[in-house]
């Protein structure tokens, strides 16, 4: 700190030499009849002599003047060196002086020189080490104001201009001290003064209260923050003064209880005090340490007072939190438990996968799946292509855009060995910032369901059969009775006629009339239990086909049978009875698989227009076509296969498939075409109208 504060003086000084060298030399000139002198201070950054001021001669020459000390031949610089003052003679001559130097000097008008050195008061003499005479300045004790003073006379300079100058080198050095004291003084004040101010804002500046006690734990010193906590004055409220008193007896007593804990070390302990202004608990971190001020002999201690009140208010917030988090993990574990005890009793696989499409959990009966039995390597290995498959179909399933997804794949059970036609749905799950973090998927076997549907189909293709069967019976039958009972009415009619209404009998005439006509509504009644309808309604063919072809395919590719598609992707929806066409396309799809003992391929396509049918000629149609390569239909049978009752599969079936698949085709105002050829299949082609039958279209 002393050399922080010597360094202002110093420089403070330097700026202004010649208030303590001018008046000196104003009376050595006259005292000597020196006509002009030059003051050369020492230049510590430059490390030269540099002109300060001058008498006689121009300031602003003087400050043009620069002799570095590494110029030791320099006969000014020896002086500065040796201390010891020396004349020289003929400025313009010597050649110890640097031919700038002479320049300068003669510019300025001087001749003949008396260099002198300048020294304070405060500058030790030094002797060489064999103690012969001053050794060379050692720079760290030069003194004040270290430099020369160049004197100049015209008439020259002599002996006794040398030995008049000692009184005035005493007298310098004695100024220049007086002077160094003088500003010492005062730079050090100022320091002090700007040290504490420093140290006031420094202490003010933080946000927590420091204070400083002495032995009888009284405060000695407090900032800004401590104030507030305790000091109050007159003019505050009552309610003030009582808090900033409690807040001085609790912070005292205890102060005083960790005092006698004699811990000599900075410990950090907690006092609880009252806000002044609110009224309110707080709570603070107190830091003390032991202090001693030498200066008195005075022992203390300084604390540190933090505010913690909110970071205790937020550890009791953490510390419900902690519980009401452990509260909520456990209701999640017990979510979690009977979540997985629903998972575990659904039958449908569930599969969770991450992006990488790993699969993150499955429900047990997922793991049957791509798990398999671990004792049997043959399990093992469906289960690896299970996974492979569901893998592959995923990836490709992501492709799509919409977040929820489904599709078909087929899979083998591991235990079993049987093929399982799965439907799987798919959803994304995603986090809160919309990013996609997992997949689950659900998957259903759609392959039970399908032979279910198949076999109710079958059931109720079967049904029709039979009912068109007893339909038809009855229709034929009600036409045979139908001719004789018309005649037996026209019969009785005449009879009534030529019979007089007093007639005996007549009577018995009317009975027999009434019940005929019973008879024929009877009649009438059978022949509607024969014509059925059903409701129609706008149908997608293909989606219609599709349907029906999923009924059938485990079915038909058990049998070696393949489907294969083409269809017409622009073909309109037709007005219709989705239920009746399926029967028909059903029983068209198994009769083409009977055909194909060995295996083979049915081919379903659909394409807009009639075609060739001149029945449905200018009319808005679509065509179905079925076609296999089966043995084929000899001619002498093609010509009988849409008959009641006939049938090329002996023991199978009752005969009434085409029949009435034909009786459905006809009642939606459409054909239905067939071509075979032997050993190269057959053909079925249904040409059904947009609009609908003919009775439709007219409603």
């Amino acid at each position: 700190m002393a050399d922080v504060l010597e360094r202002p003086a110093r420089a403070a000084a330097r700026r202004d030499p010649r208030e303590a060298l001018e008046p000196l030399l104003d009376d050595l000139l006259r005292a000597l009849a020196f006509e002009k002198a030059i003051v050369l201070l020492y230049d510590d950054e430059r490390s030269a002599l540099v002109g300060s001021f001058g008498i006689g001669v121009p300031d602003a020459a003087v400050r043009e003047l620069t002799l570095p000390l590494a110029q030791s031949d320099n006969p000014i610089v020896a002086v500065l060196r040796g201390g010891v003052p020396e004349r020289i003679r003929d400025v313009s001559r010597d050649e110890r002086l640097s031919q700038p130097l002479r320049d300068a000097l003669a510019s300025m008008g001087i001749g003949p020189l008396l260099v002198t050195p300048l020294r304070s008061a405060s500058e030790r003499t030094t002797t060489d080490r064999d103690g012969k005479g001053p050794a060379a300045l050692g720079w760290d004790a030069r003194g004040e104001w270290a430099g020369v003073v160049l004197l100049s006379r015209a008439s020259g300079v002599t002996q006794v201009d040398v030995d008049a100058l000692v009184p005035f080198s005493r007298q310098a050095g004695e100024a220049l001290s007086l002077q160094r004291d003088v500003e010492l003084l005062r730079q050090t004040s100022e320091a002090h003064a700007v040290e504490k101010e420093w140290l006031w804002w420094m202490v003010n500046g933080v946000g927590d209260a420091v204070l400083v006690t002495d032995s009888n734990n009284d405060i000695v010193l407090q900032n800004r923050r401590a104030e507030l906590l305790f000091r109050a004055g007159d003019e505050d409220s009552a309610g003030k003064r009582r808090a900033v008193w409690m807040n001085n007896f609790l912070f005292t007593a205890a102060l005083s209880t960790w005092n006698l804990e004699r811990v000599q070390a900075t410990t950090s302990r907690e006092v609880t005090l009252v806000d002044p202004f609110e009224g309110e608990e707080l709570i603070y971190e107190v830091i003390t340490t032991p202090a001693t001020n030498y200066r008195v002999g005075v022992r203390g201690t300084v604390s540190v007072l933090k505010n913690v009140t909110d970071i205790r208010h937020i550890g009791e917030e953490l510390a419900r939190g902690r519980e009401r988090l452990a509260t909520a993990e456990e209701e999640v574990r017990i979510e979690r438990d009977r979540l997985d005890l629903i998972l575990r009793n659904v039958p449908n696989p569930i599969i969770v996968v991450d992006n990488d499409n790993q699969i993150i959990s499955m429900n047990p009966a997922a793991q049957r799946l791509f798990k398999g039995d671990t004792a049997s390597s043959r399990s093992g290995h469906t289960a690896l292509a299970n996974d492979a498959r569901f893998t592959s179909f995923l990836a490709q399933l992501r492709l799509e855009p919409a977040t929820s997804k489904r599709g078909e794949i087929a899979l083998v059970d591991p235990a079993s060995e049987d093929r399982l036609e799965m439907e799987v749905s798919a959803t994304e799950v995603r986090d809160a910032r919309g990013a996609v973090i997992a997949i689950v998927s659900v998957m259903q076997d759609i392959g039970r369901l399908r032979e279910l549907e198949r076999r109710r189909l079958e059931q109720v293709l079967f049904d029709s059969e039979k009912l068109a069967a007893t339909g038809r019976l009855a229709a034929s039958i009600a036409h045979e009775i139908n001719n004789p009972l018309e005649a037996v009415q026209n019969a009785l009619y005449l009879l009534q006629q030529s019979v007089t209404a007093a007639a005996a009998d007549r009577q018995y005439l009317e009975i027999a009339s009434r019940e005929t006509q019973r008879m024929s509504r009877i009649l009438r009644q059978m022949l509607g239990f024969y014509r059925q309808t059903e409701a129609m309604s706008s149908i997608d063919v293909n989606a219609l086909v599709e349907e029906a072809e999923g009924l059938v395919v485990k079915r038909l590719r058990e049998r070696g049978v393949q489907i294969a598609n083409q269809f017409d992707p622009v073909i309109p929806r037709i007005r219709a009875s989705g239920d009746q066409l399926k029967q028909v396309l059903l029983n068209l799809l198994l009769n083409a698989a009977d055909s194909m003992a060995k295996g083979g391929t049915i081919t379903v396509a659909t394409q807009s227009g009639a075609g060739a049918e001149t029945e449905l000629f200018g009319r808005d149609a679509v065509q179905i076509q079925v076609r296999d390569t089966g043995q084929g239909i000899p001619d002498d049978v093609l010509a009988q296969i849409f008959e009641p009752f006939f049938s090329t599969k002996p023991g199978k079936g009752t005969g009434l498939g085409l029949w009435v698949s034909q009786g459905i085709v006809q009642s939606h105002g459409g054909t239905m075409r067939v071509r075979s050829r032997v050993g190269r299949g057959t053909t079925f082609t249904i040409t059904l109208p947009v609009e609908g039958p003919g009775d439709a279209r007219a409603a």
